[in-house]
């Protein structure tokens, strides 16, 4: 006979064996009715794409926080074709067409990842709402364009060009011993030049970090960066314990780059005060946002989203600006006979001396503008933008996408299709000598109602940094270099420096990979 003791001791036995059994059983069922769902009843079930990105956003997720999803989406782009599902409810989009077609029209809403953001005010970057997108831009529209940004184009030389020009003349004046050759980081030297750019147009400020060495304000922008990455994709960090916690530097950090934003606009409003006229207001970007009004509605922005503008700018003009000149230098030295070529093209125009400006570049420059193009085909700073497919679905490479589903228009396989790009994995600048149309197919802008309001001043930057360089200093490769012309791959292409993928694609070991001799142009 059991005792009530051995009685309960066997149903505890028996409930301690099933619950795990029940757990097992139900998490079997789960697992088996999504796999049903995915294969036969998904609206994506005719959509190519793996068995496990049907199931299970966590092979997007890895990717994502290893900054390895251009490697993820080139992959699958390879094997299933320009359309394939990349999680349950999503799709990518890999062809140039296709991907115009999202880009063009607002009803392709952004992916409620951007909402996810909520430390600044709603930008032109950020917000998900239409109107506001396209009030903003005719705010801030006139501000971008050439006409308006030649105006600032003295400031952009003097805190671009010009200040990076004075510190390699700086290196390699105090190179001792070298014989007039200097080793420099060139991503760490573009970045905080670019920066400096940005700064001294949207700030009103001259920081010069280039020239200081004072890198607090990049490494705030660099932390607002993570801080932007870190709440799209892990809603987590934005918790009060998070923020207390585990990431109370960055937030205040953050926190600090936005008091900068504000006291700036303050700074500025106060200077405006003491005018009699409008003859002595600075030429600079800040003052054409204060300025900035909506032809439509003649509204203009208030000081938050002045200085949520700013801030935007800052953080998207400076990293990719500098990642591109970083990895337009990079191929060059990878491929010496482009290399000859570009230094040739300017030499053969300008004095050594001569600060070339942009319009000299555009007209005479021809081959380095193309190398320029070529790089940000091949390595394009941007990486997927999301967006809501529209009210009724849309037909994408021949597959039917229902309303609820999303879709990422993939930049870097864009722009690396093989429909459109003859051997897209090579560099190859003669492709857009004289062929705007093809310049138009590259996607690192985006495209569209959302193209890139900032477009013009990164092109202005990138053309004219790299002109002078190329003008006036010799670049070499260091003996220990790891990557180098000889090193190939199976394609026999150059095998590339490793790099990551957050808001940017970035090299990953700059200060490793990045490193270049110069010596002053004979």
């Amino acid at each position: 006979m059991n005792t009530p003791d051995s009685s309960s001791g066997i149903s505890g036995l028996l409930w301690g064996l099933v619950r795990p059994l029940s757990l097992c059983c139900g998490l079997s069922a789960y697992f088996a009715w999504k796999v049903f769902y995915a294969l036969y009843l998904s609206p994506l079930r005719n959509v190519p794409g793996s068995f496990w990105t049907r199931i299970s956003y966590l092979p997007m997720f890895y990717h994502d926080i290893r900054g390895t999803e251009p490697e993820f989406m080139n992959y699958h782009a390879n094997k299933y074709g320009s359309v394939f599902v990349m999680e349950p409810k999503k799709i990518a989009v890999c062809d140039p067409e296709d991907c115009l077609i999202v880009l063009g029209s607002h009803s392709f809403l952004k992916d409620h990842h951007y909402s996810n953001v909520e430390f600044i005010e709603p930008n032109m970057f950020l917000t998900r709402d239409p109107e506001l997108n396209k009030q903003r831009r005719r705010q801030v529209g006139p501000v971008l364009s050439l006409s308006s940004l030649k105006r600032m184009e003295p400031q952009i030389l003097e805190a671009g060009p010009k200040q990076l020009c004075d510190k390699w003349d700086r290196d390699i004046q105090n190179a001792a011993g070298s014989q007039g050759v200097a080793r420099v980081c060139y991503h760490s030297d573009f970045t905080l030049m670019t920066f400096d750019v940005i700064s001294s147009l949207g700030f009103g400020q001259s920081h010069r970090s280039l020239t200081t060495g004072d890198k607090k304000i990049v490494n705030w922008v660099n932390r607002t960066f993570t801080l932007i990455f870190l709440q799209a994709v892990l809603p987590i960090v934005k918790t009060r314990l998070f923020k207390s916690i585990f990431a109370k530097s960055l937030y205040n950090d953050v926190d600090e780059f936005i008091a900068l934003g504000t006291r700036a606009i303050s700074d500025r409003k106060q200077l405006l005060s003491t005018l009699s006229s409008d003859e002595g207001k600075p030429k600079d970007m800040l003052q054409s946002f204060i300025d900035a009004e909506d032809p439509e509605s003649k509204i203009r922005m208030t000081s938050e989203q002045v200085s949520a503008e700013t801030i935007i700018s800052l953080l998207a003009g400076s990293d990719t600006s500098s990642n591109t000149l970083s990895w337009t230098i990079h191929l060059l030295l990878m491929h010496p006979e482009y290399y000859q070529r570009a230094v040739s093209e300017v030499r053969q125009v300008f004095d050594r001396d001569h600060l070339i400006v942009y319009s000299e570049a555009k007209i005479n420059l021809p081959f380095l503008d193309a190398c320029i193009y070529e790089s940000m085909r091949l390595m394009p700073v941007s990486s997927n933008l999301a967006r809501c497919m529209p009210r009724g679905g849309v037909v994408l490479g021949g597959y039917f996408i229902p309303e609820n589903h999303t879709c990422s228009v993939s930049i870097n396989a864009a722009n690396r299709n093989s429909r459109v790009w003859k051997n897209p994995m090579k560099y190859l600048p003669e492709r857009f000598i004289k062929d705007d149309a093809k310049k138009r197919m590259v996607l690192t802008f985006s495209a569209g109602v959302r193209v890139c309001p900032g477009r013009n001043l990164a092109l202005m930057e990138i053309f004219t940094t790299l002109a002078n360089l190329l003008n006036r200093y010799d670049l070499k490769l260091p003996e220990d270099s790891l990557f180098t012309p000889e090193k190939i791959d199976k394609n026999g292409n150059p095998v590339l420096m490793p790099y990551r993928t957050a808001a940017t694609c970035v090299p990953k070991f700059p200060e490793r990979d990045c490193v270049v001799l110069i010596s002053k142009r004979k």
